[in-house]
C-alpha cells in the first residue's frame, strides 16, 4: 500500500510558484523498483526511484508553474460591458490562473506487479512568503490580491474614475453576490468559477459597473459572497473610489495571479537614452567628391519614465510593493474616459532594483520607480 508522510490534502489550494513537495513509500514486503506520477493528460508524466530507505521524493513546483502559466503572464482580456446587463461585467480568466489534475502515483515492483492510487489537486498561479502564508481552500472565496495587514478575508482596492478597473477573485461557485454595505445595494453575478474578473469600468463613466452596483465617492464596503446567504468565506473589500484623473497608470501582475492598478503622481519624468550602431567606412572617393569617410548605421533608443507613489498608507503601500516582484507590468497608453481594451497597454520593464518598503519612524511610505518602456523603432541601415 501507498503511504504518505503527510496525507495529501485534496481540499488545499495550492500554490503554483511554491515549493510543493510530497514524501512517500510502499509498506509492501517486495522492493520497490520505481514510481511514475502522471495525469490524465500525460502533462505531468515523470519516472522517480527510491532512496537507500525505500522512499519517494517529488516537487511538483516546476511542473506545475511550467502548465499553469498558458499566456506567459499576458493580460489580453477584451471587455464587453454593457450597461444593466450584470454578466457582461464578469470575465472568466482560468486558463493561466486555476489548474485541476488528476493526478496518480503508480509504483512498479520487482515481482512485476504494479500498485497506484489516485488524487484530484488543484493550483492557483500565485506565491506565498513564509511570515505571510495562509492555508487557502478549494471552497474559498478569495479576492486576488493582497490581504489587509493581520486578516485573512479583508482587502484594499482603489479605483480611478475614467481608467480601466477590474476586481480579479476566486470562487469554485457559480453565483456571486456583491453587497455594497455603505449604501445597502447589491447585485447578483453568474460565474463559470475558479478565475474569475469583475470589471467596474473600462475607462467609460457613462457605461461601468455603477449603472447596476452604485459606488460612492470615497470608501465603499463591498462583500463577495457566494450565493445570497452570508457564511465563513464571505470577503470584504474597502474599495476607495477617486476622482483624481492626471498621472501615469500602471498595471501589473500581483503575487495572487490578478492584476493591481494604481495612478501614480503627474509629477513624472521621461529620460531618453540613445546609443549609435556604428559606422561603416565610405573613404572610397576623392576629397573633392565626397561628403564624408563613414556612413553611420543609425541609433537605438530608448526612454525611461520615472514614477512616484506619494504618502501611501499601509493599505496602499501593500498593493504598490507588489510591483517590485511582479514578473509583468503594463503602462497604460490609452485616454482617460474613453473605452479601452487591452490593446491600449504597453509592456514596461522595471529598472529600480530596490526600495523601501517601511519606514522606522514614518507611517507613509513613498515610492520612485524607474521603468523601461519597450525600444524605439529608429532609422536604420
Amino acid at each position: 500500500m501507498i503511504q504518505f508522510l503527510q496525507p495529501l490534502d485534496t481540499q488545499k489550494l495550492r500554490m503554483a510558484f511554491n515549493n510543493d513537495i510530497i514524501r512517500f513509500y510502499s509498506n509492501n514486503a517486495i522492493p520497490a523498483l520505481s514510481c511514475r506520477i502522471y495525469d490524465t493528460f500525460q502533462k505531468i508524466n515523470v519516472t522517480l526511484y527510491p532512496n537507500p530507505q525505500g522512499q519517494f521524493y517529488f516537487n511538483f513546483k516546476p511542473y506545475v508553474s511550467a502548465l499553469i502559466n498558458t499566456r506567459n503572464f499576458n493580460d489580453t482580456l477584451q471587455t464587453n460591458i454593457m450597461g444593466y446587463e450584470p454578466d457582461s461585467f464578469i470575465y472568466n480568466f482560468s486558463q493561466g490562473t486555476f489548474t485541476q489534475r488528476n493526478i496518480t502515483f503508480e509504483i512498479y515492483y520487482e515481482n512485476n506487479t504494479t500498485e497506484s492510487v489516485s488524487f484530484v489537486l488543484s493550483w492557483l498561479a500565485g506565491v506565498q512568503q513564509p511570515g505571510s502564508f495562509h492555508n487557502f481552500r478549494i471552497s474559498d472565496m478569495l479576492i486576488l490580491s493582497p490581504f489587509v495587514k493581520d486578516s485573512a478575508n479583508r482587502y484594499y482596492l482603489k479605483y480611478w474614475k475614467g481608467y480601466p478597473f477590474d476586481i480579479p477573485f476566486y470562487s469554485n461557485g457559480i453565483n456571486l453576490k456583491v453587497k455594497n454595505e455603505t449604501n445597502l445595494l447589491s447585485m447578483d453575478f453568474n460565474t463559470l468559477g475558479y478565475g474569475e474578473r469583475l470589471v467596474v469600468s473600462d475607462g467609460r463613466t457613462n457605461v461601468t459597473l455603477e449603472d447596476i452596483l452604485p459606488l460612492s465617492d470615497g470608501h465603499n464596503n463591498l462583500v463577495f459572497m457566494k450565493g445570497n446567504q452570508p457564511s465563513i468565506n464571505d470577503k470584504y473589500l474597502m474599495l476607495e473610489k477617486s476622482d483624481h484623473t492626471k498621472g501615469v497608470y500602471l498595471k501589473w501582475l500581483n503575487a495572487m495571479g490578478g492584476y493591481n492598478y494604481w495612478l501614480f503622481e503627474n509629477t513624472y519624468s521621461i529620460d531618453r537614452s540613445t546609443k549609435q550602431l556604428g559606422e561603416i567606412n565610405t573613404d572610397f572617393n576623392n576629397i573633392d567628391s565626397t561628403f564624408g569617410r563613414t556612413a553611420t548605421l543609425g541609433k537605438e533608443s530608448q526612454d525611461t519614465i520615472k514614477v512616484v507613489a506619494e504618502l501611501l498608507n499601509e493599505d496602499e503601500r501593500a498593493i504598490v510593493q507588489g510591483i517590485l516582484d511582479s514578473p509583468k507590468i503594463y503602462l497604460f497608453t490609452g485616454r482617460p474616459y474613453a473605452q479601452n481594451d487591452y490593446n491600449d497597454w504597453v509592456e514596461v520593464t522595471l529598472k529600480t532594483g530596490n526600495a523601501r518598503i517601511k519606514n522606522a519612524r514614518q507611517p507613509l511610505t513613498n515610492f520612485i520607480f524607474d521603468l523601461e518602456l519597450p525600444q524605439r523603432y529608429t532609422q536604420t541601415l
